[in-house]
């Protein structure tokens, strides 16, 4: 009890330093989510997020100069700061913030908005430098290829150790059943991903802004429009992993349904064109059987002898649903192009 006292006092100092009028208060993504009357807003403390702070502040102070406004930008204090320091020493950090509901990845009018929103944030962030402070350190464009290549490896590994099990559960059963179908879809992505002109170049490159965590948590439905939040992850990566990324999840989540995978990736083309070379990424992406890898890497990572209800079913789901996908897949490969 003497603990929340301690919070709710240390809240109540950080919000002296605003001059915001708060009417109700609550516990909402690792912070307090603030309704005043001047709009919704975030309170987090600094600690948290002191790592990424300056840089992503950057980021979203640039998106919002080029007329990319609804994002959580932080707010100034009083004294004309971003931070507010307590002084027991704590820090605290209020960010602009967004009323409605988290982008519906099963709505169609949702993954247009997620697509077109996309695509905007992308080229808005076309030709920023945003230079390091001193003693921050900012994600590096990602090792893609290097990934891909190790997870494959590894689903062969976990695979050898499942054969030699004398005595196997049903979830390794299922596992080995469909392992040659997923490990020849992993070995080709890797292969391609290695010849793919639009990664080759990215990397080059040293890569390109992107949001690095574009998913529907993300993204605040308001109407007919979008806000975009959770910028933990920015900085110098591959753009269009936000895109095969969000495609992922709702194509998952829609039994691979074509028509909502080609809702985003139509909304997303209608304001940035897509070449062959970033459609044939956006093929490799796909191609790699993500699910698979992260279903046999928690089993291996965890006592091997044990498994959850939940892996099962969600195994036996994506064989179900392979074929699904195998489907969408050839939409590219007919013609090497999606659109």
């Amino acid at each position: 009890m003497k603990e929340g006292c301690k919070l709710e006092d240390k809240v109540e100092k950080s919000l002296a330093n605003y001059d915001l009028t708060v009417k109700r208060r609550y516990r909402h993504r690792g912070g307090w989510l603030l309704e005043t009357t001047q709009g919704p807003k975030l309170l987090r403390e600094y600690e948290q997020i002191r790592g990424h702070f300056a840089f992503e502040n950057k980021i979203k102070e640039i998106l919002v100069l080029r007329g990319f406004e609804r994002v959580d930008k932080a707010l100034k204090n009083n004294a004309d700061e971003y931070v507010t320091e307590l002084e027991s020493g704590e820090k605290y950090v209020i960010y602009q913030w967004f009323s409605g509901e988290e982008c519906d990845l099963r709505a169609k009018p949702d993954l247009a908005l997620a697509g077109e929103n996309l695509a905007r944030l992308h080229q808005t962030l076309e030709g920023v430098c945003v230079l390091e402070e001193e003693g921050e350190s900012l994600p590096a464009a990602v090792p893609l290829l290097e990934r891909v290549q190790k997870h494959t490896r590894e689903l062969k590994r976990i695979h050898t150790y499942m054969k030699k099990k004398k005595q196997r559960t049903e979830f390794e059963i299922q596992a080995i059943g469909c392992f040659e179908r997923f490990y020849e879809k992993a070995v080709e992505a890797s292969a391609c991903l290695e010849n793919c002109n639009y990664y080759c170049k990215i990397m080059e490159d040293g890569g390109r802004y992107c949001h690095g965590d574009y998913n529907y948590h993300n993204l605040i439905r308001q109407a007919n429009r979008l806000a975009t939040v959770g910028f933990e992850k920015a900085g110098k990566g591959i753009p269009l992993l936000d895109l095969t990324y969000l495609m992922r999840k709702s194509l998952e989540k829609n039994g691979w349904d074509r028509k909502k995978g080609m809702t985003i990736l139509e909304s997303y083309a209608k304001k940035a064109d897509l070449a062959k070379d970033e459609q044939e990424f956006i093929y490799i992406m796909l191609l790699f059987p993500e699910k698979y890898w992260k279903l046999l890497n928690g089993y291996f990572n965890h006592k091997k002898s044990w498994f959850s209800e939940q892996s099962l079913q969600k195994l036996r789901s994506l064989g179900e649903m392979e074929q699904c996908r195998e489907q969408f897949l050839k939409n590219y490969e007919n013609g090497g192009s999606f659109l």
